[in-house]
């Protein structure tokens, strides 16, 4: 029976929209090294260019947690973070298993 992991889903607008692109390909490649990390998605807006969503899967709600603490001082992170001006939702949802 497959275990059920956590999606983290963080909605945000950005300052600016090219350096957030290149901060976030930065900050996917470091957060794929933590442990319990399985896959984000990177997504941008169609009809909100400043307006961006990371997806990020986890093993569990308690890696998550974690990486959400790590990523406060990892440097690999903080350029991706001086980018985000707002954030509109930052939320943990665990995942439904159908048979």
């Amino acid at each position: 029976m497959p275990t059920a992991h956590v999606l983290e889903l963080a909605v945000c607008t950005v300052t600016d929209k090219e350096a957030a692109l290149a901060a976030r390909r930065k900050a996917i490649e470091a957060v794929s090294r933590y442990p319990g990390f399985v896959s984000w998605r990177a997504a941008t807006a169609c009809e909100t260019a400043d307006m961006f969503a990371d997806l990020v899967e986890w093993e569990s709600l308690e890696a998550a947690q974690a990486a959400s603490k790590r990523v406060m001082s990892d440097p690999d992170f903080a350029p991706y973070m001086a980018t985000i001006g707002t954030v509109q939702l930052m939320q943990h949802f665990l995942t439904e298993q159908h048979k």
